[in-house]
């Protein structure tokens, strides 16, 4: 019975057996399919290493490069003047309209003028009465001084109408003098502009009584046409714009005194002012404080647009004078003071070059030295590549680098050299 047993379980084992066999085989064959595809991964990832990183270039081009630099300034009138009462009285009219152009000389206000017409009247007879003393007293003095040469009259009283006749001279001279002061008077009650400009709102209501103890303010005026523009400019910038304006003054061969940097003025709402300015004069001395100097600027102002107190932004514009090698300024580097690129040289291997800038532009900077014209440099990808790499290089789509950003530079600068690296275009 035993024996029928186990042969009757025979088949069983053998069943088991093949299926093992089966799970055994697909697992060698899964095994060897990881194998082979392990195989081309690896392959396929020592082409990349050999091919090195993919990197953004872009070309070295010439180019006639245009540098703006823009600072905030204030407008300011050329000259303003206090309208004041200079007689007290009580202000009768006003002869203009507020906010208006009045021109010099134009009449504005009348102060009541009857007690200084009066005044004047009064000074005009004093000095006829004191005329005709004098008349009396000179003839007096030339009768006595023909008598005591003859003996005919004392001494003591030949003095006594000298005298008088001084008095006369002096009381007529004294007469002149109050009479021109009530002329004055009388004038100042007529108050005129002194200045052709923008006048102002009255400060005094039609009526009141004015100039009593102090020369009460009526209105202020302002000349507006040209219009300055007080700003300020860092140091650093001080000096390379006196540089440039040298520089521009060797090339078209002027006076410096007689170059004057184009300026443009940005109004509040953005829109360009129509009236190009130039620079009238610059402080004697920096703010040793904040490190700036005080400039001032002039715009014409034909149409009064310009009103004082105005913010605005100065645009100093300054144009290379002749074609020179540019690159992004994305592409450069600080890197412990000194720029560097990368440039992709022979068989694609990066090279890191110095360079000297000159202007700079919104996206581009002039190369003084260290570029040719059509070499490659990276704008993208710095922080992958360090001098002696093979890169895999892609033109760039903006070569201006208007829109392009390099978070991972300054890191890169760091692991490289030891310094943070910034963007040229950010300095300054």
């Amino acid at each position: 019975m035993a024996t029928l047993a186990s042969f009757s379980s025979f088949p069983k084992v053998t069943r088991c057996s093949a299926v093992a066999s089966k799970i055994a085989m697909s697992a060698l064959f899964v095994f060897l399919l990881s194998q082979l595809s392990g195989c081309g991964d690896s392959n396929k990832k020592t082409q990349q290493e050999l091919a090195g990183p993919p990197v953004q270039v872009s070309e070295v081009t010439q180019q006639i490069v245009q540098r703006t630099r823009e600072y905030v300034g204030q407008t300011q009138a050329k000259q303003t003047v206090d309208v004041r009462a200079r007689v007290e009285g009580f202000l009768e009219k006003r002869l203009f309209d507020e906010g208006s152009i009045v021109q010099a000389n134009q009449t504005l206000f009348i102060i009541q003028p009857d007690q200084y017409r009066d005044q004047l009247i009064e000074a005009r007879a004093q000095l006829s009465s004191d005329q005709a003393v004098l008349q009396k007293a000179r003839v007096d003095y030339g009768r006595f001084k023909d008598l005591v040469d003859q003996g005919a009259v004392s001494r003591e009283e030949f003095d006594t109408v000298a005298t008088k006749y001084k008095e006369a001279m002096a009381a007529v001279e004294q007469d002149k003098a109050q009479l021109n002061q009530a002329q004055l008077n009388l004038n100042y009650t007529t108050v005129k502009a002194p200045i052709t400009g923008r006048i102002g709102r009255t400060q005094v209501d039609l009526g009141a009584l004015v100039g009593k103890g102090e020369n009460t303010l009526l209105a202020v005026i302002s000349e507006i046409d040209p219009t300055y523009v007080n700003f300020s400019i860092s140091e650093k910038e001080y000096l390379e714009i006196m540089q440039f304006a040298q520089s521009m003054k060797e090339a078209e061969r002027i006076e410096h005194e007689d170059y004057h940097l184009p300026l443009q003025l940005i109004l509040a709402d953005n829109s360009v002012y129509p009236h190009d300015g130039v620079t009238d004069m610059a402080d004697r001395a920096v703010d040793a404080l904040t490190g700036t100097l005080g400039v001032r600027a002039v715009f014409p102002n034909p149409d009064g647009v310009l009103r004082p107190g105005q913010y605005a932004k100065i645009r100093v514009v300054e144009n290379s004078r002749k074609k020179e090698p540019v690159a992004p300024q994305v592409a450069v580097m600080d890197v412990q003071g000194q720029k560097m690129v990368y440039v992709v040289g022979k068989d694609d291997v990066v090279e890191a070059r110095p360079i000297k800038t000159g202007l700079r532009d919104k996206n581009l900077i002039v190369v003084e030295q260290g570029l040719k014209p059509g070499e490659t440099i990276i704008v993208s990808g710095l922080q992958k590549v360090r001098p002696g790499m093979k890169v895999t290089p892609t033109k760039a789509a903006d070569e201006g680098g208007a829109n392009q950003t390099d978070s991972g530079r300054g890191d890169g600068a760091s692991n490289h050299t030891g310094s943070n690296q910034t963007a040229a275009g950010q300095e300054g």
